[in-house]
């Protein structure tokens, strides 16, 4: 169905811009807390542009490689760390983890108008770890 094709495009593309609106925002907020206005040069307006959903189920089917390289918990998610400024909501579902003084912690849960700001270890790297990076294993 083409005219479906044409406003799911419209529609995404709409989305697209809000979020990496939103992205530009947190860049310059993040410059601002730290005084370091050069920080928003490092980035481009065409850099501002991952989305995604994501849903991490429970695992049914488990071997060896679906469990904690740190604390052995079996996982929904690969242990990872995010590289920039990751904003993202649980939309009241529990379940997201992140490692902070070598323990994983819960994230508290966000309603359906709020959200998370986690920075990234190439931000941390860029700020001399003003600001840190969390690593999570969404468990």
């Amino acid at each position: 169905d083409c005219e479906f094709d044409k406003e799911f495009k419209e529609i995404f593309q709409a989305g697209f811009e809000i979020r990496r609106t939103i992205g530009r925002f947190f860049v310059e907020s993040v410059a601002r807390s730290l005084q370091m206005p050069e920080f928003t040069k490092l980035f481009q307006k065409d850099e501002f542009s991952a989305m995604g959903l994501r849903r991490y189920p429970e695992r049914v089917l488990v071997n060896e490689n679906m469990y904690s390289d740190f604390d052995g918990a079996l996982l929904r998610e690969l242990e990872h760390i995010d590289s920039t400024i990751t904003v993202l909501t649980t939309f009241n579902n529990p379940g997201l983890e992140v490692l902070y003084k070598n323990q994983y912690r819960d994230v508290p849960v966000t309603g359906e108008n709020s959200f998370i700001v986690n920075i990234g270890k190439l931000i941390g790297d860029i700020v001399d770890n003003e600001l840190l990076s969390a690593k999570t294993p969404s468990c």
